[in-house]
């Protein structure tokens, strides 16, 4: 499968639960993905081994043609970085054989190895893996890009200390356009995308490459939590 062929101008699902999220369970997030895939989705983003496992299992079973981005969160005491923070869940994750490992990528101080050491890692190890950098802001955008990750994607913006109250949707998805002219490799849209419109302008209006949606479509807690911060307001 030629991935990037695959998932252009095309929307991806973000399903995922940790922690005591109520749809922290195997079963249940398997469910989820079939629902996200029988209604359409190209491409799923995926984290935690055990929920990773039992959705290749369906997606293989089914002869389905539906590649995976993979991450573990992870939190360490000594850092901020949570998403496949370190080689120990790289490797795991290697051991997946997904199509796609995606990692923090700012420039937050890490639990162990640095940024560079873990795409190292995995450029000698598994040449041919794509990576995907979780960035914030364009010192992010500019030193992933420099390191070779294959894809750039938006998921960290609004989440850092450094870009608190800032948005991919802004201005006009300004921060999204200044990614896609100034790196070579594809930019993913994730983080913001609350309805189809947006989705839909953001791979009309902007050279992404696709879109990454998950809380308006997995995650019901943040869903109401939404509606209701927006309906409270008028009381």
């Amino acid at each position: 499968m030629n991935y990037f062929k695959h998932t252009k101008k095309t929307l991806i699902v973000s399903c995922q639960a940790v922690d005591k999220e109520p749809l922290n369970n195997v079963k249940t997030i398997t469910l989820m993905a079939k629902a996200c895939i029988e209604g359409g989705a190209t491409s799923l983003r995926l984290s935690q081994v055990p929920h990773i496992k039992s959705i290749k299992k369906f997606i293989k079973k089914n002869k389905l043609n539906i590649p995976i981005i993979g991450i573990i969160k992870k939190k360490y005491e000594n850092s901020e970085v949570f998403i496949t923070p370190t080689i120990k869940e790289v490797k795991k994750l290697l051991r997946l054989k997904l199509e796609v490992i995606a990692l923090d990528a700012t420039l937050r101080q890490r639990p162990k190895e640095s940024l560079e050491e873990i795409v190292k890692f995995i450029r000698t190890k598994h040449p041919k893996q794509i990576i995907m950098a979780d960035c914030s802001c364009k010192e992010d955008v500019l030193n992933a890009d420099k390191l070779g990750f294959d894809i750039i994607g938006t998921t960290l913006r609004g989440y850092t200390t450094e870009t608190q109250g800032k948005d991919n949707l802004e201005n006009n998805f300004e921060f999204i356009k200044w990614c896609t002219k100034n790196v070579k490799a594809k930019v993913i849209l994730e983080g913001g995308v609350w309805d189809p419109e947006t989705a839909a302008d953001a791979l009309i209006e902007t050279d992404i490459h696709a879109v990454v949606v998950g809380s308006a479509i997995t995650r019901p807690l943040e869903i109401v939590k939404k509606y209701l911060s927006i309906i409270n307001k008028y009381k």
